[in-house]
């Protein structure tokens, strides 16, 4: 007898911490086999096409469009960060990297390359949204602070 299972998405587990692992993969490949530029633009790519719909929403909402978006993933992946929006300013700073956690409680490998991905991922988001970033970290420490900020135009 044959039987057919139906589920909708939205039943089953969040699985996207698994990226992770797939992803400090990749870096590692890249660095060791194309250099660290390629990495570079294989992040930026990734964060142009990937987050394109956060573009376009970051382009008509501006900064708290962003701010939903941390929110959510955080939510979601159970980071721990505190979001701070003043307008003009966008600060979030994450107290524990769910990304990070979940490498190394799960014994995958873990680059300290990783955190590039944030820096490049945000950075390849801000500049097709018309905004600026920093994120200031020290590797592994699965800690950091980003700031976004709306580009000023010269006149």
């Amino acid at each position: 007898m044959t039987r057919i299972l139906e589920r909708k998405a939205s039943e089953n587990e969040y699985l996207h911490k698994d990226f992770h692992g797939a992803l400090c993969y990749a870096i590692k490949y890249l660095d060791e086999f194309y250099g660290r530029k390629s990495t570079k633009e294989f992040l930026h790519n990734l964060g142009t096409k990937v987050y394109s719909p956060l573009i376009t929403q970051m382009k008509a909402k501006g900064l708290s469009a962003l701010a939903m978006h941390f929110k959510n993933v955080f939510d979601h992946e159970g980071g721990k960060i505190e979001i701070i929006y003043g307008g003009d300013l966008l600060t979030i700073e994450v107290f524990e990297c769910p990304a990070i956690k979940h490498l190394r409680t799960t014994g995958q490998l873990f680059t300290h390359r990783y955190c590039e991905t944030t820096v490049q991922v945000n950075k390849a988001i801000c500049e097709s949204a018309g905004y600026n970033c920093s994120c200031e970290y020290k590797p592994g420490r699965a800690q950091c602070i980003q700031q976004f900020w709306k580009k000023r135009s010269l006149k």
